[in-house]
């Protein structure tokens, strides 16, 4: 038995996010094709499908269930089938023995507080709920009428579920006129949770203005890795490039937070020109070549960026220290410590 048919069986329906690299809806039948071990799980992050798991019952309104669920997978990112069967008997357990005590599930987690709030936010939307109370008091600080400095009364969730709702109630306008004046605490949480998002053209030139700023005021690593969060998704990919390759030319490029923001988020548009300049950085990160051999690892498991990296590998133009830190990335990959690369 699978998970979607242990749920359908139940009589209910369900959605599917991943919450690794960013918070997207998973199609049910990728997911089931997943499940049945016939596709590989499209976005792994740290060679794990990190799952948040929504079912109701129609005919049992104001009812859902939530997993958050960690699914370990094999070097060619197909589910592994043995955790997946022990939550699975877990949850038959709870529902054959509901009085009997029966601690965590197998595979599950917790998401971070952001996370939290925006898979809530998307959970709402899911099961057709009213927003939440912070939803407005969010709205109202973002229009500037409760003073931008008194942000400390905002919660997480109204912020999310602002994000969340883009196209309603002019809420991507709303958070156009508001970013040159968030103060960066604020600022940078709105710009977290705009990674699961996919920014318009408007929005996309207020967060490049809005960032123009911060680095003209001497910018830190945690706000250039928010700036490049947010602008991940953008619909304008040039826009996206632009941001990338400026990044990779600012001081704080060697920061392995800010190159762990740029490919976990930004992978996409790594490819040529653009991952020689990511690699070059990588190679010199500020906590050597555990740190390169880690996010290169990562980066690897995805699909499509095996061949994009044997191309950078293999180019002329590459430095001494990049060559050095490939050499020993190669050398650890034909000892088995690091998949196959070859």
């Amino acid at each position: 038995m699978t998970i979607a048919e242990l749920v359908a069986k139940s009589g209910a329906q369900m959605r599917v996010f991943d919450l690794g690299r960013r918070i997207e809806e998973v199609p049910l039948a990728d997911f089931k094709a997943f499940e049945q071990m016939q596709k590989p799980y499209p976005v792994p992050y740290l060679k794990h499908a990190w799952l948040g798991i929504l079912s109701w019952n129609p005919d049992e309104p104001g009812q859902h269930n939530i997993w958050f669920v960690k699914l370990p997978l094999d070097e060619q990112n197909i589910l592994q089938p043995g955790p997946r069967d022990a939550f699975l008997q877990h949850w038959l357990r709870v529902a054959q023995y509901p009085d009997q005590k029966h601690g965590d599930a197998p595979c599950s987690y917790k998401p971070d507080a952001n996370r939290m709030a925006y898979f809530h936010a998307l959970a709402l939307q899911a099961l057709g709920q009213e927003t939440t109370q912070y939803y407005a008091t969010a709205r109202a600080y973002l229009s500037g009428d409760i003073g931008w400095d008194n942000w400390q009364q905002l919660g997480l969730q109204g912020l999310a579920e602002v994000v969340a709702r883009l196209a309603e109630e002019q809420n991507e306008t709303l958070l156009c006129k508001a970013l040159p004046n968030l103060p960066a605490v604020p600022r940078n949480v709105v710009l977290g949770f705009l990674e699961n998002a996919a920014p318009g053209q408007a929005l996309t030139s207020a967060i490049n203005d809005s960032l123009s700023q911060v680095v003209a005021g001497g910018a830190e690593v945690a706000d250039l890795a928010a700036f490049a969060r947010a602008l991940s998704h953008s619909v304008n990919a040039d826009q996206r490039v632009l941001l990338l390759q400026l990044l990779l030319q600012h001081p704080h490029s060697r920061s392995v937070e800010l190159l762990a923001a740029l490919g976990s988020r930004c992978w996409r548009d790594l490819q040529g020109g653009l991952l020689l300049a990511y690699l070059e950085c990588l190679a010199v990160n500020e906590q050597g070549i555990n740190a390169f051999n880690a996010l290169v690892a990562d980066l690897l498991a995805l699909p499509g960026m095996r061949e994009r990296f044997m191309e950078v590998f293999r180019s002329p133009q590459r430095s001494e220290s990049l060559a050095q830190a490939i050499g020993q990335l190669l050398s650890l990959a034909r000892q088995g410590d690091s998949g196959r690369l070859q």
